[in-house]
């Protein structure tokens, strides 16, 4: 007789099935086998999660969404962080730039991440955190110990066994938005280990929230203007902003263009607010609504002296600051630094897909801006592309120079105001013909031109005034605004093919053009299209047309024209400090507007 062997574990197990089999009794049968099977299964492996607020209700939660999707990214799922580029402990530090969490107020910009507690974990096993992204701008990993914020050392340092067995909260933040190079994107990932066993790992996904223009439509806190110097002109327009804005309950904060800081003593006060900043947005989900902050984007023009008021005054609690810039300004005659002016960066108002608007540009080939601020402006990609148009008919080169935009009851919500020399000639025009005794009313008048620099009387004044027949009979000037309106309908058509205006929804806003140099114009009856928008009212420049009993025919005609639409017009005095210097209302202010309370610029997902 052979040696017996013993029986593998399973055939024992396969025998006394059967033997339990022929006694009917089942039950057993399964219960033996069951029994046995847990004797060989290997022990259950830790289970290893990170977890974010991957369905954006402003928390992060154990199951559900928050852990199917997170390392997703899409429409409805996928976790924000911020740039941290506000100063919320007011050190005149950007709060992203150092290794700190600068209080309670800074902790709630750091985009939540959690360590989940891992259940069962052996002795001796630790966790290390890495992260995938950018070396370029810097993003940081904090740990909460018990309300105390400090850095991960990504590097070097390990969680403990019992960090993970607890669990951790994590905070992630980065010092800066998207880039050309860096669409946004992080993975964190956690790998658990014991010695030279693997016990387990996760990863997440995460986004950097954009930076976002506001839009004109957006609500107004704060309107913006530049004083300095008790120059006559600009007291008196600053008078009226402020009669308009108090009258408003608007408030207006008036920026001092001398401050010794502009070293502007000698060249008066750079009056033109809207050009040295613009601002913006940012937010990640937070419940209810987005928390976030403004964000000021400073122009790339680093001889902007007054622009660094953005830096010096702007930046506070929820209140950052962006400057983008080639490394060496460009110098070349192919870049035209006005055109880093921001009245040449508008946002056409939200419409069909794009659901937070999209920047459009001034640029033309043989002039063109920095293309650092356009390739930012792009990588945001919210916006973007930027629609570029061509400006090269005028003497600025500012998009606000012919178009902007107004709210309305209707299903888009807006309309597109536009410059129009045919609107302006039809209204001259249907004044003689309703009284031929109109054409010698006379325009501008008490307002004065100034020669322009190298002329013999440089610096210099003279009249202004002229009566209407003597407008429309100049052929010259006609002819001119006969080539500025055929480049107005390009640049109208190009915004109405975009957001698929249709012609009733573009209001054509009558004024004159006049040419400057080399074909190049600029308003000649002040641009009224270039006006401060917020909430329903609207400031214009004062048009000083001609009188019709005591009253301004073009003024009165504008109010109802925006009446029509539910709009209250107002009109500002600035013909000497801005519209003699080729600028109007628009360019000579700015407003501080709300992060919208749909700002889910992540349903764009773009």
């Amino acid at each position: 007789m052979k040696d017996l062997k013993p029986h593998p574990r399973w055939l024992l197990a396969t025998l006394a099935a059967l033997a339990v089999g022929c006694a009917d009794d089942a039950s057993t049968s399964h219960a033996l086998l069951t029994a046995d099977a847990a004797v060989d299964a290997p022990p259950a492996r830790p289970r290893v999660r990170l977890l974010v607020d991957a369905d954006r209700d402003g928390t992060v939660s154990d199951t559900g969404d928050d852990e199917t999707y997170r390392a997703s990214w899409d429409a409805t799922h996928g976790a924000v962080f911020l740039a941290n580029v506000d100063d919320d402990d007011d050190d005149d530090a950007l709060d992203g730039a150092d290794d700190a969490v600068n209080g309670e107020a800074d902790a709630l910009d750091l985009a939540r991440v959690r360590v989940a507690p891992i259940a069962g974990l052996a002795d001796g096993a630790t966790g290390r955190l890495t992260l995938t992204g950018p070396t370029t701008p810097t993003v940081r990993v904090f740990r909460n110990d018990g309300g105390a914020w400090r850095r991960v050392d990504l590097e070097g340092e390990t969680l403990s066994t019992d960090d993970l067995r607890a669990g951790l909260e994590l905070g992630v933040e980065s010092s800066d938005f998207p880039t050309a190079e860096w669409p946004g994107e992080i993975t964190l990932a956690l790998a658990v280990t014991r010695g030279d066993e693997a016990v387990g790992d996760d990863r997440v996904t995460m986004r950097v929230a954009p930076f976002v223009v506001s839009t004109s439509l957006d609500e107004a806190t704060r309107v913006y203007a530049t004083g300095g110097g008790g120059i006559i002109s600009l007291t008196r327009f600053l008078n009226d902003l402020g009669s308009i804005t108090g009258d408003d309950a608007m408030e207006l904060e008036v920026i001092d263009g001398l401050d010794p800081d502009w070293r502007e003593a000698d060249h008066g006060p750079d009056v033109w607010t809207q050009d040295y900043m613009e601002h913006g947005w940012t937010s990640m989900p937070g419940g209810a609504e987005p928390h976030g902050m403004n964000v000021v984007l400073r122009t790339p023009r680093p001889d902007r002296r007054i622009a660094a008021w953005t830096r010096r005054d702007f930046v506070g609690p929820d209140r950052g600051y962006v400057w983008r810039h080639s490394a060496r300004y460009p110098a070349s005659r192919t870049h035209d630094p006005s055109l880093d002016s921001f009245g040449n960066m508008e946002v056409i108002p939200p419409y069909a897909g794009h659901p937070f608007g999209r920047v459009f540009h001034g640029n033309v080939a043989a002039r063109g801006s920095d293309p650092k601020l356009r390739e930012f402006i792009n990588a945001q990609r919210v916006q973007g592309p930027i629609l570029e148009l061509d400006t090269s008919w005028l003497h600025v080169g500012h998009v606000d120079e012919f178009a902007s935009f107004i709210p309305v009851d209707s299903p888009r919500g807006w309309k597109l105001l536009v410059a129009s020399p045919r609107a302006a000639r039809a209204q001259l025009q249907a004044m003689v013909d309703a009284d031929p005794a109109n054409g010698e009313l006379v325009m501008f008048s008490g307002q004065r031109w100034f020669y322009p620099q190298g002329h013999p009387m440089e610096g210099r004044s003279y009249s202004a005034a002229r009566t209407i027949n003597s407008i429309l009979a100049d052929a010259e000037l006609m002819a001119f605004n006969q080539r500025d309106q055929a480049h107005i309908d390009l640049v109208r058509e190009a915004l109405q093919t975009e957001a698929g205006l249709s012609d009733a929804e573009v209001i054509e806003i009558p004024f004159l053009m006049w040419e400057i140099e080399n074909g190049q114009g600029a308003a000649y009856m002040p641009g009224t299209v270039n006006l401060l928008l917020y909430g329903h009212s609207v400031t214009m420049a004062k048009p000083h047309a001609a009188l019709v009993n005591g009253v301004d025919f073009m003024q009165t005609y504008l109010s109802g024209l925006m009446r029509a639409e539910g709009i209250t017009a107002h009109f500002a005095e600035q013909w000497d400090i801005l519209h003699a210097a080729e600028g109007e209302v628009h360019c000579g202010t700015n407003a501080l507007r709300r992060i919208p309370a749909h700002g889910a610029w992540w349903e764009a997902n773009r």
